[in-house]
Order: C-alpha cells, then structure tokens, then sequence
C-alpha cells in the first residue's frame, strides 16, 4: 500500500524503531512527537518530522494538514504514550499523575484516530496498547495505565464499526514482552539488557500497514503469537 506513514512517539523507542523501519522500506513517513527527533532520522529525505503536542487539538489537526498536504496517508500508527514512572498503588495516586496519563494515553489517541480518519481515504489506523489492556493481565501498581490501554481497545472497536464504510481499518498491537523504551530510562545499562529491543514490534506493524481495506479490522494482534504461530499470521491473512 503506497502513501505516508504517520506515526505519534515518533521520537524515541518503539515509535523510533518504527519510522526507521518503514523508512528502510522505502516508505514516507511522517512522525509527531513533542520531543525532538534524532538528527538521523530527520535527514532522511523520506521524513518529516512535526513537534506536536497529540493531546493539544487544534495543534495536532495543524500537523494532521501539513501532513495531509504533503501526500495522501495511508496508514496512522498511534503509539505515543507515557506511563506512572513512579507505579503508585490506587490508594496513594496523585490524582495529576492520573489525569496525565489517561489524557495522552487515551485523549491523545482519539484525536490522533479522529484527526486521521478525517483526512484518510482507504487505510489503516493502528493503536498501539499492551497486554495490560487485558482483563486477564491487570497489574497491581499500574492501574492508570492499564485502564488507559484497555479504554483505547474499546475505542478501537468503536472507529473499526464506524470507519469500515470508508474503507478504514482500525486495529490494535500490543507486545507480550516488556520493550526498552523510555519508560525504563531510569534503569541502568545492565537493567535494561533483560528488556526487549523496541524493533520487535516492526513485523506486525508492518502487516497491519499492508492489509487491504475490508481485510481485518476490529481485532487486537498480539506480538508474540505473530512472531511464534505460523497458524495466527494465516488467520489475519485469510481474514
């Protein structure tokens, strides 16, 4: 599928990983971060790089036209995201700490989803969560960011119902493994080498990327079972 990749977070860790990805695919990308990209990245002919706040509206929907007008979009990766460094229990949790993750981790998301599908013809949205967005695998001390996952994978089936008509699908990935990003950038050197590289998600949101319109939307894609189980990438080929 031709036209621009845009990807939020694009600046560092998985949203990094994957600008330098479909760049070396020969894709245009266009990134949005609040921080700043590295001199590398932003060399790159095919990059452009958009410092944008994605929970300020009228400044992403700026950012959503210039992109807009470099070239159609065919695909959206949401990832940007932060976390409770701190992982406070509920009882102790600033009500700020709360307030701020669920604003760029949810609201983020949304007006990034909704600033997307305004300017997309046929495409694909892809929400990037976490396997804390399951029921199955909540987390003590982590509850707003697991409650912000969770309310964007509802969210993606919501857009998927509503975006199929225009030929939009909207999926989720999430990873089934703790990623080296910055969420772990007070841990030391040593720490960190038990962290998984944030190029592991490269595969599956390349797939995502590619589906056709109509293929497969509405669906969470789990990292480890497409990397793992040949039978699980059949299932989203053939769907």
């Amino acid at each position: 599928m031709s036209g621009q990749i845009v990807i939020t977070g694009a600046a560092g860790g998985i949203g990094a990983a994957l600008a330098d990805h479909f760049l070396s695919r020969g894709r245009a990308v266009a990134g949005i971060d609040i921080a700043p990209f590295s001199d590398r990245t932003a060399a790159m002919p095919d990059f452009v790089g958009i410092r944008s706040d994605i929970t300020d509206e009228a400044a992403l929907e700026r950012a959503f036209d210039a992109i807009a007008a470099r070239g159609p979009i065919s695909t959206v990766i949401a990832n940007a995201a932060v976390t409770d460094l701190a992982h406070s229990d509920t009882l102790s949790m600033l009500y700020a700490t709360w307030s701020r993750v669920l604003r760029i981790n949810v609201d983020g998301a949304f007006l990034t989803g909704r600033a997307a599908a305004r300017r997309m013809g046929r495409g694909n949205i892809v929400f990037v969560t976490s396997s804390l967005a399951m029921l199955s695998q909540a987390k003590a001390n982590d509850a707003a960011y697991c409650t912000s996952k969770a309310a964007v994978e509802m969210l993606a089936r919501v857009m998927a119902l509503e975006l199929a008509p225009m030929g939009i699908n909207v999926n989720t990935l999430y990873p089934s493994a703790v990623i080296d990003t910055g969420f772990f950038a007070h841990w030391s050197a040593e720490q960190r080498r038990v962290l998984a590289p944030p190029t592991i998600l490269n595969g599956a949101a390349s797939a995502l990327a590619d589906l056709p319109p109509g293929a497969v939307t509405g669906r969470s894609l789990d990292h480890a079972r497409w990397e793992n189980e040949r039978a699980y990438r059949c299932e989203w080929g053939a769907a």
